[in-house]
């Protein structure tokens, strides 16, 4: 099988409770034990934990180390978390970065501007104003809709 039909066959594994883990194990810094993964999703048992990690090794995403504890050994982009960036221990939705810079850019004309005329076309005010608002809605609501 070609790593892209793998990859496929990765993503159309995991979903529900699976997804759930996997962003549980996304989100962890440090490898997990199944009680802890049970009790930060509030999972019915240890064993319902224990399924889901198991499957989650054998598609090859995570990996148990000898004292039991799972982390995860590959990323595979699926469902919502094609739209999150892990940038160290922080999981961000990506449309932060263009909201960040399109408000930023939206200050500095809007300083600039003032500082050189005393006056601000109103277009292009608009027209950036519009880019960061739309992009500030899109990143709250990737992040009302993210899996936990």
């Amino acid at each position: 099988m070609n790593p892209e039909n793998r990859s496929l066959s990765k993503e159309s594994e995991i979903h529900g409770t699976t997804l759930r883990v996997y962003w549980h194990l996304f989100k962890m810094a440090h490898p997990v034990g199944v009680r802890e993964t049970q009790r930060a999703l509030s999972l019915s048992s240890p064993s319902t934990a224990l399924y889901h990690l198991e499957k989650l090794r054998e598609l090859g995403i995570a990996e148990k180390d000898a004292m039991g504890q799972y982390s995860l050994k590959e990323h595979v982009q699926v469902g919502t978390l094609k739209v999150f960036l892990k940038v160290g221990r922080l999981i961000l939705p990506r449309y932060l970065f263009y909201a960040i810079f399109l408000t930023t850019a939206l200050a500095a004309y809007t300083i600039q501007a003032v500082i050189q005329s005393g006056y601000v076309e109103p277009a292009p005010f608009v027209f950036g104003a519009t880019g960061a608002a739309i992009s500030w809605y899109e990143c709250a609501r990737m992040w009302r809709e993210r899996v936990l």
